[in-house]
């Protein structure tokens, strides 16, 4: 059994962490801290935890936890991190990893030193419908791919601290474009980046961060990577992915429409294209979160490699600073390869 201390009781801790930890065999909720006294509470009788810490040096010093689950704002993930690990104990930590790469170097570097376990918690590597999508990749449905693309977007902030740029980190790129370059991660299938070009602006909010974003990775292969992102979606939601083959398409629309729509063949090929519906049995289509919960908990006992460890997050987060470099510079930010 995992002890887990949650350190964050805000709207993604009660949305995704907490219900998942409490669905799972093998978690076992020991303790909760907040920067609000009332929700720390309030979490504690809603999932019976027994423990409420008035702060997250008193949670990670707690001896009934075992992994330190970070679920607030992007500013304290370093600090809380480093504490954790000087205690002895493994963490899970939402995107980003931290707000600079500087302290998410600190924080990968600092758990292998200590040979602690850092858990990177980006759920779209194990939605359901993406991961039925990378089968049929990997069976070579799509051929070849060259371009991989996601759109992600919102039209309002999460909370108030998203407009703080300093506790953010950023705006949009740091916040919503994280999500896709994890699908374009995945997609590129450890390809490295070679350049990085992005764009970025305030439209819709008043705040000093950028509220919209579009994200151009050209891979060391050639292939090209794209993510479009905002805080600016007026009207509605977006969460789609598509991926573009030499032998076929395929789009994922997680909101509106059937999971998994492919277009197969080409006239290059001197045959018509040929769409195609497939199936996605997991009733939880949309969300990766019990998947990604139950991959951490067995890595975690079993002490087998992760699928989303630091090292997939300090990527993210170099391409990250790459893009807010793109940004202020107006070019394209390169890679060594």
């Amino acid at each position: 059994m995992i002890g887990i201390g949650v350190v964050g009781t805000g709207f993604w801790a009660r949305m995704t962490h907490l219900p998942a930890f409490a669905t799972l065999d093998g978690f076992e909720l020991k303790a909760v801290a907040s920067g609000s006294e009332a929700n720390a509470h309030s979490a504690s009788r809603e999932y019976g935890i027994p423990a409420v810490h008035r702060d997250y040096l008193s949670l990670v010093r707690d001896p009934d936890v075992q992994v330190v689950d970070i679920c607030t704002p992007n500013h304290l993930h370093a600090e809380i991190a480093l504490a954790a690990f000087a205690e002895g104990k493994d963490v899970i930590c939402i995107k980003p990893l931290a707000t600079t790469l500087q302290d998410a170097y600190r924080m990968v570097n600092e758990a292998e030193k200590r040979g602690r376990r850092l858990l990177y918690a980006e759920n779209v590597p194990f939605i359901p419908a993406l991961e039925r999508l990378k089968r049929l990749i990997d069976e070579g449905l799509y051929g070849n791919l060259f371009r991989y693309k996601a759109c992600e977007g919102i039209g309002s902030l999460h909370a108030s601290w998203f407009s703080d740029p300093e506790r953010v980190g950023g705006g949009s790129i740091i916040d919503m474009a994280v999500h896709g370059l994890s699908f374009l991660q995945w997609m590129a299938n450890g390809k490295k980046a070679a350049k990085i070009h992005a764009e970025a602006g305030t439209f819709v909010h008043r705040q000093q961060s950028e509220d919209t974003s579009v994200i151009v990775i050209r891979f060391e292969d050639g292939s090209i990577g794209q993510t479009e992102d905002s805080w600016s979606l007026a009207g509605g939601y977006d969460s789609r992915f598509e991926v573009f083959g030499t032998k076929g398409h395929a789009l994922v629309d997680l909101l509106y429409g059937h999971p998994i729509r492919s277009a197969v063949g080409s006239s290059a090929e001197g045959g018509a294209a040929v769409s195609l519906l497939h199936p996605v049995d997991d009733h939880f289509v949309k969300d990766g979160h019990l998947n990604m919960m139950a991959h951490f908990r067995d890595s975690l006992l079993n002490g087998t490699p992760c699928r989303s460890a630091g090292a997939e997050g300090y990527e993210i987060m170099q391409w990250v600073d790459a893009a807010y470099r793109s940004v202020r510079t107006g070019v394209p930010a390169l890679f060594q390869s």
